[in-house]
């Protein structure tokens, strides 16, 4: 089994780094890293050159935004699995690939792999804020613009060439309306409860009650687009729900021994003790 792992960057100099050296610390063979960057001008070429995966692929042009890069990557990606990985996360464990492909091996009828997510200050990634776990999730909690978390989300190769890529006219909730796409087909995920990403906070999504209030208008959107039942009040729902993320511990997160990465022990840390 191959698996495409796709980071889009643009002046992730400073980042960017961990992305890829996570990737290449992965204790699984064929692996395709995908890097679609936008034309940096901050180095972020010459720090992928020195900590990617030998046989990465390096793409840096001017694009049309995160989900048009996003497109230009699902169309090279050859791998049975395509996952994204932002260009300020990395993977939290030198297993992570090797967990996602058992899995899709394991249940040959699941159209993808959904893992977890731990999410960390931006400043220090040694301190957590929030645990977004894979499970659990019901295709119903979309419609309290709830999904499962994309960086842990695994899909096969074909699911993307069923359903399509991502709606570059979609500012920033593109992600949300790929997954009621692929629930709305009747396709499924198997969950595994393991962390394997760990996310800064602050990116694209993370701004402030500007980007959750884009981001609440933009799932009311896609939902009606899609005939689901909507109301504003009930996409509103899911911060209060999210809150119970503050409070609950990520499943192996610091990684066990033998797995974590960095190597180096983390302390313990953010609300949930980890």
């Amino acid at each position: 089994m191959k698996i495409t792992i796709v980071t889009v960057a643009w002046n992730a100099a400073a980042t960017i780094g961990d992305t890829c050296a996570s990737v290449a610390a992965q204790d699984f063979g064929d692996v395709e890293h995908l890097i679609i960057d936008g034309a940096s001008q901050d180095g972020t070429a010459a720090v992928v050159a020195a900590t990617a995966r030998p046989g990465h692929v390096f793409v840096s042009e001017p694009d049309k935004g995160l989900y048009d890069a996003m497109n230009k990557a699902l169309a090279r990606a050859t791998g049975d699995l395509v996952g994204f990985l932002n260009a300020d996360d990395f993977f939290c464990r030198t297993d992570a690939l090797h967990l996602i492909a058992r899995a899709a091996l394991q249940d040959s009828r699941a159209d993808a792999v959904s893992a977890g997510v731990a999410i960390v200050a931006a400043a220090d990634p040694r301190r957590l804020i929030r645990a977004y776990p894979s499970r659990p999730f019901a295709p119903w909690m979309l419609r309290l613009a709830h999904m499962p978390p994309h960086p842990g989300f695994y899909a096969r190769r074909r699911v993307f060439e069923a359903i399509g890529g991502f709606d570059p006219a979609i500012r920033i909730g593109a992600d949300f309306d790929w997954m009621v796409r692929f629930y709305e087909r009747g396709l499924t995920a198997r969950p595994i409860p393991e962390t394997i990403v760990t996310l800064r906070d602050g990116g694209l999504s993370n701004q402030g009650f500007a980007s959750r209030r884009r981001i609440s208008a933009e799932a009311l959107a896609t939902l009606r687009r899609h005939g689901l039942l909507a109301l504003a009040p009930l996409v509103w729902a899911k911060y209060p729900v999210k809150a119970l993320q503050f409070v609950t511990r990520p499943h192996q997160w610091p990684a066990p021994a033998g797995v974590n990465w960095p190597a180096a022990p983390r302390p313990a840390a953010g609300p949930a003790g980890s």
